[in-house]
């Protein structure tokens, strides 16, 4: 039982993204109707990124009665961090410990089937 509580513990340990390590790289990210800039991203495995997003335009629109409104970021899993609801003219950020290699989609899932809000970040 002991063995299986450290398994688990370890696993929800090594697993978890959002960190508060020291930042190693910032990224600063537009995001309108035409996109993210940069749309391709590349950091090292291991690295602190603190991801800075920054809506251009109203996105999927400006009624803050909404549940979702403006625009948003998500890293799909494994990574799993949403970042909700960028007004215009607004930057909010996340820190993400960047543990698993490989090519990972973010997206706007609000405005994805509408705009081309997509991009790739590359783990290497």
């Amino acid at each position: 039982m002991k063995a299986l509580i450290l398994l688990v513990s370890f696993v929800f340990l090594f697993s978890c993204t959002k960190t508060d390590d020291k930042i190693d790289e910032v990224i600063n990210i537009k995001v309108s109707k035409n996109g993210y800039s940069p749309n391709v991203i590349h950091v090292k495995r291991g690295e602190t990124v603190l991801f800075k997003i920054t809506a251009l335009d109203e996105g999927i629109g400006d009624d803050y009665s909404q549940k979702y409104y403006g625009h948003c970021f998500y890293i799909l899993p494994p990574y799993d961090i949403m970042v909700e609801n960028i007004k215009k003219g607004e930057t909010k950020q996340i820190k993400v410990k960047m543990i698993y290699p490989g090519k990972f989609l973010f997206t706007c899932p609000y405005c994805s089937g509408i705009f081309p809000t997509k991009g790739e970040i590359i783990v290497e």
